[in-house]
């Protein structure tokens, strides 16, 4: 009898214990992303930028002989891929083949270039070009809070500390020990 009812406690809390682990999981998806899928970055004008081709675009651009740069700047520069391409077509200019592209990034020591990456080379390409930034007022952008936010005033993506963060101070770093 004392077996049964020791079986059944560790059965209650087996359940209890994955119960709390999948609300958990729960609560910390939906507060991760905002909205969007984990494995989003941003959505601009219905157009996904995964995480992954962040994630690959600034790894591969990191390998060129430039500025290292961050998965936020590369995803500011992602989500103006359209909107700096459609200015550069309506200025006028021929698109860029991406011939001419890939040979640019095999020229800088990138053999084999993903398709976020060229996007990434193409948008740099278009907003060299332009006289201006391209307008974003009327697109629809829509960020992971992990990279931060649109930044409408600045027209990038701005890291954002959350909340929940708090800067420690040097006394209570050190524990609140007095001398």
């Amino acid at each position: 009898m004392r077996i049964a009812a020791s079986a059944q406690s560790r059965a209650r809390r087996s359940a209890s214990v994955l119960a709390v682990a999948t609300a958990g999981a729960l609560v910390l998806s939906a507060c991760s992303s905002g909205g969007l899928s984990s494995g989003v970055a941003a959505v601009v004008d219905g157009q996904q930028i995964t995480v992954a081709d962040v994630q690959e675009a600034t790894e591969q651009f990191n390998t060129l002989p430039v500025s290292p740069t961050t998965p936020t700047d590369v995803l500011t520069l992602l989500v103006y891929g359209d909107v700096a391409e459609e200015a550069h077509r309506a200025a006028g200019n021929p698109p860029i083949p991406d011939a001419q592209l890939l040979n640019d990034l095999r020229g800088g020591g990138l053999q084999n270039p993903a398709d976020s990456t060229i996007d990434l080379y193409r948008a740099i390409n278009h907003l060299q070009m332009a006289q201006a930034l391209p307008a974003t007022e009327g697109v629809d952008i829509e960020i992971n809070p992990r990279y931060g936010a649109w930044d409408s005033t600045n027209a990038q993506v701005v890291a954002q500390t959350p909340t929940w963060i708090t800067e420690v101070t040097e006394a209570a770093a050190d524990g609140g020990a007095q001398n």
